[in-house]
């Protein structure tokens, strides 16, 4: 949902946003680093009084599209120099295929954290990531990393997948802590 990414890059933007839920225009309320916090459509919710009754201490700013779309290009600018096969989804989400750039760029785990770590320090986002095999799968492990991790499937673990990108467990996947959404296949991870 690329509201969400608005309301990252407004935070980003305004540090006084940061940590408080955040309202982008008839957005949505975006809790920021604050894990476990709801996200809000006012479409939905408008019935019951909309985002602003259910979270009254939620700042509104107006929407900045050039932001948003100068914070996509810098992401995806990083996503290209990451891998050589880039898949867009949307404004914040890409597949990046890192299969067979061990012996370049290091195994698809460390690929992955070197990403977080460079968006978070050149764009100032930060990216959750799934590593695995398919992009069914890593699109998995990213949900599950979401709001801001990395989740690793690990080749010949998939069958465990179901309880590990519900957060319930293990079976052949590992949490990584810390660091809008990428997604990286490749056939091989560190183990």
């Amino acid at each position: 949902m690329p509201t969400r990414f608005f309301a990252s890059v407004e935070q980003r933007d305004d540090p006084s946003l940061r940590g408080r839920p955040t309202i982008v225009g008839a957005g949505v309320v975006h809790g920021g680093e604050l894990r476990g916090a709801r996200v809000w459509d006012p479409r939905r919710d408008e019935r019951r009084g909309g985002p602003r009754r259910l979270c009254p201490q939620a700042a509104v700013v107006p929407p900045r599209f050039s932001a948003y779309t100068e914070a996509s290009r810098a992401l995806f600018d990083l996503f290209e120099e990451t891998a050589p096969l880039v898949e867009g989804m949307s404004l914040e989400e890409a597949f990046l295929d890192v299969g067979g750039l061990e012996r370049i760029a290091g195994t698809p785990r460390q690929i992955a954290e070197r990403l977080r770590r460079r968006a978070r320090e050149h764009i100032g986002l930060a990216v959750t990531v799934g590593v695995a095999r398919t992009k069914v799968l890593a699109k998995m492990a990213s949900r599950a990393a979401k709001p801001d991790g990395l989740l690793l499937i690990e080749p010949g673990r998939e069958d465990g997948v179901p309880e590990a990108a519900s957060g319930g467990g293990a079976l052949g996947c590992r949490r990584l802590s810390p660091l809008g959404s990428s997604a990286l296949t490749g056939d091989r991870n560190d183990r």
